[in-house]
């Protein structure tokens, strides 16, 4: 397989970034809403629902190595990965209604019916995803470039995290106005996310057309290879403290969007418009720290900026267990500070994860963007399903929604917004130490590659500990 280091162009950036869109929406929209949905909405416990939420995204965990692996050993003529994000467009946007919709069924038939859906969505989300994410690693070869393009799709990315986050109330609000019901309101918000993430999709499947790599012929892959093929992966030096990172992180993360609903509806009593407000403030923040991210990893390289923005916000978070929320400066103070962390997780995970590539392909002679992919997407759901389910079972312990019991409910939210969080961010900088994929050994590894696939000699001095 050739590689490609020439600079990306700006359209190229543009569609690409667009694409970005079609997995944040759906993300967001699921962490930021659901769980509120199914305990708010459709009065299901938090503990089932924390259970629920749990089980759906166990399952996308699952479904990450299977796409990925064959995202990376499909033949087709259209690529190796647009075959995938086109095909998964409609589902995906399909049960992306059908995920906010209250059916009128019994408790236990209701519960199944969130759990079937909820399923189905992450299977179609993941269809998207790791192929959209690994063609990423095909359009450049280029260690500077790479974290570009990542910072062009994190700018689409915190645009829809402010249209997922802000959006919904002010759409149940709006249809509230108008005379529909609550729940005609959440069917409203499913109906406007499903269309603009089938949009984003097509904008960027066109977009990339031409763009991935032209691939060999090799020998048909047999499904019962998949588990040789992550072990092989997982092997690689740089994958397991990345990926410790990353599910720590993701956990973080997953804490933060589902906690903050609750904390800004229930603990601080904010109206409709000012929720809205605090989160767009969220995603206005993230996108405030991607140039001063750019400018970082550039000049101290991606590892260091990666892991002490971790620890800043991590200790961060702790801290304001203890000083709490005694004023909306307070609370915006709060969502700054963890942005830093959190928006440079979001942008320079990807970009490292893509410079693993090569290390992978210079051990093992195949490019394997999907199975990396896919393997640091399943670290991350992990994470998040955890923090799903333990926000539930935090909420059930403070007796969230349980009459005369505000301030331990209060207390519970408080935890899941600051100090659990805060710990395990502090956790995944401590991982993030052992990543040992720096600029120089990245530049040694592709000198080396370069002159390994033109059959002349080649040193691997500068990188000989990765192997």
């Amino acid at each position: 397989m050739t590689t490609n280091t020439q600079r990306v162009s700006v359209k190229t950036k543009l569609g690409y970034g667009i694409g970005q869109m079609g997995d944040s929406i759906g993300f967001n929209v699921f962490y930021f809403f659901f769980l509120f949905f199914l305990t708010d909405i459709i009065g299901i416990s938090p503990s089932i629902a924390g259970s629920i939420s749990l089980i759906a995204v166990i399952w996308d965990a699952i479904t990450d190595p299977i796409i990925g692996y064959s995202s990376d050993n499909i033949r087709s003529k259209y690529g190796r990965r647009r075959p995938f994000m086109i095909v998964s467009a409609i589902p995906y946007a399909i049960v992306m209604f059908l995920l906010f919709n209250d059916i009128s069924l019994s408790e236990t038939a209701k519960n199944g019916y969130y759990i079937v859906i909820s399923m189905l969505f992450w299977t179609a989300y993941t269809a998207y995803v790791i192929p959209y994410f690994a063609l990423g690693a095909e359009i450049t070869q280029d260690f500077e470039e790479r974290t570009s393009l990542r910072v062009w799709a994190s700018y689409f990315m915190y645009a829809a995290v402010m249209i997922a986050s802000s959006a919904p109330p002010m759409i149940v609000a709006m249809t509230e106005k108008a005379g529909g019901s609550n729940i005609r309101g959440w069917r409203n918000v499913g109906i406007v996310f499903a269309i603009l993430i089938f949009v984003a999709i097509a904008i960027c499947w066109i977009s990339t057309k031409g763009k991935e790599l032209p691939v060999e012929e090799t020998p048909k892959a047999r499904f019962a290879d998949i588990f040789k093929s992550y072990i092989k992966i997982f092997k690689l030096k740089c994958v397991k403290p990345l990926a410790a990172s990353v599910l720590l992180w993701s956990c973080v993360c997953s804490l933060g969007s589902g906690g903050i609903v609750y904390l800004i509806n229930n603990t601080l009593n904010y109206d409709p418009a000012t929720q809205s407000l605090i989160l767009f403030c969220l995603s206005i923040f993230n996108m405030v720290w991607l140039p001063v991210i750019n400018k970082l990893a550039a000049k101290f390289d991606k590892k260091k900026v990666y892991m002490n923005s971790m620890l800043i916000s991590g200790v961060a978070l702790v801290a304001f267990y203890f000083i709490g929320f005694p004023s909306m400066i307070i609370l915006l103070l709060m969502i700054l500070i963890y942005c830093f962390g959190n928006s440079t997780y979001w942008t320079l995970y990807y970009s490292m994860m893509y410079d693993i590539t090569e290390l992978g392909e210079f051990k093992t002679g195949e490019r394997i963007e999907g199975g990396i992919t896919a393997l640091m997407s399943f670290c991350q759901k992990l994470g998040a399903a955890f923090a799903m389910w333990l926000t539930g079972q935090v909420l059930t312990w403070g007796q969230y929604g349980v009459e005369g019991a505000a301030e331990s409910a209060n207390r519970a939210i408080m935890l899941v917004n600051t100090a659990i969080p805060g710990v395990v961010g502090i956790l995944a900088a401590l991982c993030a130490i052992a990543y040992p994929l720096t600029r120089g050994k990245f530049q040694a590894i592709s000198q080396a590659l370069a002159a390994k696939k033109a059959g002349e000699d080649y040193s691997v001095e500068g990188f000989k500990e990765l192997l």
